[in-house]
């Protein structure tokens, strides 16, 4: 096997792990807009303030989570693009263990994450539609 054929199939399985991670934040997002929807359809009349205050903590698990899953997935790429121009030896890991350089690079680090529209324009809405909801119902004009 040449080295551009074991550049190739390395390249290869660096991309499935980083095809899950962007899976799974779908997912996230999915499961999280679910709890809002079902928030929102609610018999207010018969329903407390602390359930409603109990659909944020998922929402916010599952914020927490997409953030640490994207992080995971930058450091995937930030590796594919090295072992593509050639800055990383082809060495068949899939362990990701980059230096504090190295994961500020990549963008992999918790603010970065976070400042990802990905993230943001899906989650801080999300939130503020959950608090929304709970304000209304604590006002009791809903």
């Amino acid at each position: 096997m040449t080295e551009e054929e074991k550049k190739i199939l390395y390249l290869q399985m660096l991309q499935e792990p980083i095809g899950r991670m962007s899976t799974i934040s779908s997912i996230f997002k999915g499961f999280a807009a679910t709890i809002v929807a079902g928030v929102a359809t609610w018999n207010y009349k018969d329903l407390c303030i602390e359930m409603l205050g109990l659909a944020l903590v998922p929402i916010l698990l599952f914020m927490f989570l997409d953030i640490y899953y994207l992080k995971i997935e930058r450091k995937f790429r930030y590796v594919y693009e090295q072992v593509r121009t050639g800055k990383r030896p082809v060495d068949f890991s899939l362990k990701i263990k980059l230096s504090c350089c190295e994961t500020y690079d990549a963008d992999a680090t918790v603010e970065k994450c976070f400042s990802s529209p990905s993230i943001w324009l899906f989650y801080v809405p999300l939130i503020i539609i959950a608090v929304l909801i709970i304000y209304l119902k604590w006002k009791g004009a809903v």
